[in-house]
């Protein structure tokens, strides 16, 4: 017998630019300090010159190869929204519980000020992240909180 699925109350999408842009280019800077370090290294080595151009090329591959893997991670966690439910959020298999948030505060840094976006740590180790500053998820999530306690009072 199929369960029927709980439809979420609200999904708060992340600011996609906001998740990819940092990322893509810290891992491109990486990418190029770890290749310039395999070419300061190689060339300590006596290799002969054919030997080099092979141990060059291997190393371009694994740093492209990372550099794609890490991209390709950062889009399909870019792509994770939070959905709010009757009694938690959820971003992916990760979960919240409105009775365990401490926090409903949210905090800015330098690059969520050029992206216009805030984050909220919620406590537990789940944080709203990439969340654009036109949304105000603050009020949202503190009424739900007080639903719950309301609702379902501490034994």
């Amino acid at each position: 017998m199929l369960q029927q699925q709980e439809q979420p109350i609200y999904i708060l999408p992340q600011k996609t630019s906001r998740a990819l842009i940092p990322k893509i280019l810290s891992l491109l800077g990486l990418g190029v300090i770890f290749y310039l370090g395999i070419l300061l290294n190689l060339s300590l080595l006596n290799l002969r010159a054919g030997e080099e151009s092979v141990v060059k090329m291997i190393g371009l591959g694994v740093v492209l190869g990372i550099i794609v893997l890490g991209i390709y991670l950062g889009i399909h966690h870019a792509k994770l929204s939070f959905r709010f439910y009757n009694n938690r959020i959820m971003q992916g298999k990760k979960q919240i519980m409105y009775r365990e948030i401490v926090n409903t505060k949210r905090t800015q840094n330098f690059i969520d000020k050029i992206f216009k976006t805030y984050s909220i740590d919620l406590g537990n180790n789940f944080q709203l992240k990439h969340i654009s500053s036109e949304i105000n998820i603050e009020n949202y999530v503190q009424q739900l909180i007080q639903y719950t306690r309301q609702a379902q009072p501490q034994i």
